[in-house]
């Protein structure tokens, strides 16, 4: 589907996207930006129950080591000096 963008920027979600989105008037959407894709998504609501459902599902994943700590402590060096550099 195609939609333009307006001079204030703004632009129309089609009809069908929508409606298989649930989205209504009123409602709250996330705009990211990701490898040339501009993408939307329904901000939901933290309830109690969604936040129980998210801390059982955390407690399944791995341990972290200090190896992996290590990687992720290079990994932001490496963002900061870009976004210096830029």
């Amino acid at each position: 589907m195609l939609t333009k963008v307006s001079v204030k920027g703004q632009t129309v979600i089609p009809g069908p996207i929508r409606e298989m989105a649930r989205i209504k008037t009123g409602d709250q959407l996330d705009v990211g930006y990701s490898g040339g894709l501009i993408v939307m998504r329904k901000r939901q609501p933290l309830t109690a129950s969604r936040v129980r459902a998210l801390l059982l599902a955390g407690r399944h994943l791995p341990q972290i080591t200090v190896r992996d700590e290590a990687n992720v402590a290079k990994a932001i060096e490496r963002v900061r000096r870009r976004a210096k550099s830029a």
